[in-house]
């Protein structure tokens, strides 16, 4: 059952959780909606690991691309009704050291997206191109400890309005070295901009189990299985994410009535597996597949108001990442 605005306000009174995530009286949400922000929401624009940083290889680039099948809507009032969804990006990072255990990193980059409705009922457009800019600090000053601190900005790269699609986002996030199999993770991550924003705490472990296998449960960033057969080659089973759930709003350029220049956010997540092809140092490429479990996309007008969400159901999806420093 879909709540109204009434539901949220009082949700929102009983629950400081509610303010916290930034959500808002006039935002209709779910308190469900709550479960998979919690459990997985890596974004490559909100969060790097900054682990190609070396001293000798000050340039690194990357991109990937995601595409996913069909998937049916079955919210109601647009039953029956397909989406098609991919994205990908672009980024290129120059890092140098400060001191010999303090680096500076700066990015540049583009993101898009392609969220094909045809029968999409507030909006037309379906192509999105986004500019991003971030600053990261990485510092093993102290014992044990490598600290990640960075801050960034993402806009619409066809209007570079600022203003209206700007997003500023952050990262601290320290990993402590417990053994040489075993860190510990803990910080935060977060966003705000175009009328909304979190903040979300990291915490989790990584473990490397013999010769073949680590595992990461760093939530809410990387929960991984991954096996190495050699110095080469791994495979790796993954949850995945799609969209921006609450971070990246984005602006719908022509929008019907009084949602042109509204807000929309999509958010899923999937499960796949990878084949990996890594040297030591400089290169790294992956493809893979898997199934994305349906989620949902949240359209609000350009005052953060009346917002609706539409639900869809699952479909496979295909990835291809390729990484190189240099």
């Amino acid at each position: 059952m879909q709540m109204g605005p009434d539901s949220v306000a009082d949700d929102a009174e009983e629950n400081p959780l509610l303010k916290l995530f930034g959500y808002k009286r006039s935002c209709p949400v779910k308190m469900r909606y709550l479960a998979p922000l919690f459990l997985l929401t890596t974004s490559y624009e909100l969060v790097t690991d900054y682990s190609f940083v070396n001293k000798d290889h000050p340039v690194h680039f990357e991109g990937e691309f995601r595409g996913i099948g069909k998937a049916k809507f079955y919210t109601h009032s647009v039953k029956g009704s397909h989406a098609e969804y991919q994205d990908a990006h672009a980024f290129l990072y120059y890092s140098h050291y400060l001191t010999p255990d303090n680096a500076l990193s700066w990015k540049v980059g583009y993101s898009f997206l392609d969220f094909n409705w045809l029968q999409n009922p507030r909006f037309k457009e379906h192509d999105y191109n986004f500019a991003n800019a971030s600053l990261g600090w990485i510092s093993t000053s102290i014992t044990d400890w490598r600290w990640i601190l960075s801050g960034g900005i993402s806009v619409d790269a066809q209007t570079w309005d600022v203003g209206q699609s700007g997003v500023y986002y952050g990262l601290m996030w320290g990993r402590y070295h417990l053994s040489d199999t075993l860190g510990m993770h803990i910080g935060w991550a977060g966003y705000a901009g175009v009328e909304n924003g979190y903040l979300l705490p990291i915490l989790g472990v990584d473990w490397r189990v013999g010769n073949h296998w680590k595992i990461n449960g760093i939530f809410p960033i990387n929960v991984s299985t991954e096996y190495l057969f050699n110095d080469f080659w791994s495979t790796e089973l993954q949850l995945a994410s799609f969209g921006r759930p609450y971070r990246f709003p984005m602006r719908i350029h022509g929008g019907k009535e009084g949602y042109r220049n509204g807000i929309f956010e999509v958010y899923s997540n999937g499960l796949e597996l990878d084949l990996k092809f890594h040297t030591k140092q400089c290169f790294s490429a992956s493809i893979g597949a898997g199934w994305n479990f349906g989620g949902w996309i949240l359209i609000k007008n350009h005052h953060n108001e009346h917002g609706k969400y539409y639900k869809y159901e699952g479909a496979p999806y295909a990835q291809a990442k390729v990484t190189g420093t240099f």
